[in-house]
């Protein structure tokens, strides 16, 4: 029965998965003109919420395959460096373009 559950699994963490490289690209390439490019800034910080976010979700969603072991433990993988790299761009964002007095 195993053969069965890989095929729409596999499929359904492709799919999340290449939302995720999606969404990691478009943090990581946008980059702000300067401090004051708030608008941007808050596009970036939302991006990397939704990484850290549809990473978080799709490595749950792997578990149940991967529990079963109907899916090898390299499917975990992707998700987690989705969720890392969520995480580092965040924390760039935030260290690096402070928020200023009256912001």
């Amino acid at each position: 029965m195993t053969g069965l559950l890989r095929g729409p699994w596999g499929v359904t963490l492709i799919l999340a998965n290449l939302l995720s490289a999606y969404i990691a690209y478009g943090a990581l390439v946008t980059q702000p003109q300067g401090a004051w490019d708030e608008s941007t800034l808050t596009g970036i910080e939302f991006a990397s919420a939704l990484l850290i976010t549809l990473s978080i979700l799709t490595s749950l969603l792997a578990l149940v395959p991967v529990a079963r072991h109907t899916l090898s433990r390299w499917w975990l993988a992707p998700s987690l460096t989705f969720l890392a790299v969520g995480v580092a761009r965040w924390a760039y964002i935030i260290h690096t373009y402070p928020q200023g007095p009256g912001g």
